[in-house]
């Protein structure tokens, strides 16, 4: 039987409260109840390991994600941990005896790494599409960039992309092959992220006094998130609808809450915005289900996990037209161009009509059932199996 070693050693940084962080979590457990069903993979989990390439390695990833899902928790330095996974990877997974390494994130790429085979998951090029937004020195600004991600990526076996656009962002910008690339698009628990009612959600909200009506949205503040046309499109929805709030769930730096609060104030909504901070996500579901519409009209993203998770939990989505966006929500949501908050503040009104919000609450439901974590891990084993 094949052993393939998962990287789950970056939730011992502070990616473990984003996106990445859970995509390896939630991976990890699915992979784990899928194998039972499938056998013919054996899962190790790295949790952890040192410059010489001395690793914990486990077979049950769920102690190990409890523990990092502790907001108190003290997060490793980032670069620290990067450098010793160069270092020290390949000599850990030869130890282990895997014919496979899938590095679920794309932070730290071995030094040398002749053998085991290589799976990297891309989840976006981002910081390449728009180098002057987020090609610092440490990267060598946009040249630089260029060279990590081709390095990256197409020094791996293989690649797994997120969705089409990441994908197809590998072949235009980097040069990767079509056939070195596997498309497996992320899941959400569904049983977590559900349309029906919790017992405690109207308790919930009140305790964190929500406003009757009001836009949720989930995720950092920086330039991509387009702040400020989310606080525009809300100062011009407000015409229509008065009483709308918008409300941001999310852990934000000093920094990026400054801006956010400052972008509010310019556009005269600084009474109208609510932040919140981290929320758990079984709190975070009944957000959705209590939500006016779930705002989510980034400039670019490699997914979009935000948008599936309002979907399940019934809620409204109105999103952006570009990158992955369109093909993850398609016609269950209200697509927009993120550049136009006069065009997003028309979305947002029109959610009033009772038909149309029926309409999204139940094309989104049906879409989001396409994204289960079953799924996704399901599809996962299938690219285990060829590649080894």
């Amino acid at each position: 039987m094949s052993v393939v070693l998962v990287d789950l050693s970056i939730l011992a940084t502070d990616t473990r409260v984003r996106g990445i962080g859970r995509y390896a979590s939630d991976l990890a457990l699915a992979l784990r109840a899928a194998i039972g069903k499938r056998p013919g993979v054996e899962l190790r989990v790295l949790e952890s390991i040192d410059w010489n390439g001395r690793a914990r390695i486990v077979e049950d990833p769920a102690p190990l994600i409890e523990r990092a899902s502790q907001p108190s928790r003290h997060d490793e330095n980032r670069w620290q941990w990067a450098y010793r996974l160069r270092v020290g990877l390949a000599r850990a997974a030869r130890r282990t005896g895997a014919k496979l390494v899938h590095l679920p994130h794309a932070v730290a790429t071995p030094l040398f790494m002749p053998s085991p085979l290589r799976l990297v998951t891309c989840h976006d090029l981002i910081p390449l599409r728009f180098a002057s937004h987020y090609a610092a020195w440490t990267s060598g600004f946009g040249p630089g960039r260029h060279v990590l991600d081709l390095r990256r990526y197409r020094s791996a076996d293989h690649v797994v992309a997120i969705s089409r656009a990441t994908a197809d962002d590998l072949v235009n910008l980097l040069g990767v092959p079509e056939d070195k690339i596997t498309v497996v698009p992320n899941g959400v628990a569904l049983a977590r992220w559900s349309a029906s009612p919790g017992a405690g959600d109207e308790a919930l909200r009140e305790r964190l006094t929500l406003p009757r009506r009001y836009l949720l949205y989930a995720g950092d503040a920086d330039w991509r998130k387009n702040v400020d046309g989310m606080v525009l499109s809300l100062a011009l929805a407000r015409r229509d609808l008065p009483d709308l709030e918008l409300v941001w769930a999310g852990r934000l730096s000093v920094e990026r809450e400054r801006s956010v609060w400052a972008a509010a104030e310019r556009a005269g909504v600084g009474h109208a915005l609510k932040l919140l901070g981290w929320i758990p996500d079984d709190e975070l579901a009944a957000l959705y289900r209590g939500a006016y519409a779930m705002l989510f009209v980034s400039r670019a993203e490699g997914f979009g996990l935000p948008v599936v998770e309002a979907m399940a939990c019934g809620a409204p989505v109105v999103t952006s037209r570009t990158s992955s966006l369109r093909e993850i929500a398609e016609d269950a949501a209200l697509l927009v161009d993120p550049e136009d908050p006069r065009a997003i503040a028309d979305a947002i009104v029109s959610l009033s009509d009772g038909k149309l919000r029926s309409r999204l609450t139940r094309a989104g439901i049906a879409r989001s059932r396409r994204y289960s974590l079953e799924e996704q891990a399901a599809r996962m084993l299938a690219l285990y199996r060829s590649l080894v």
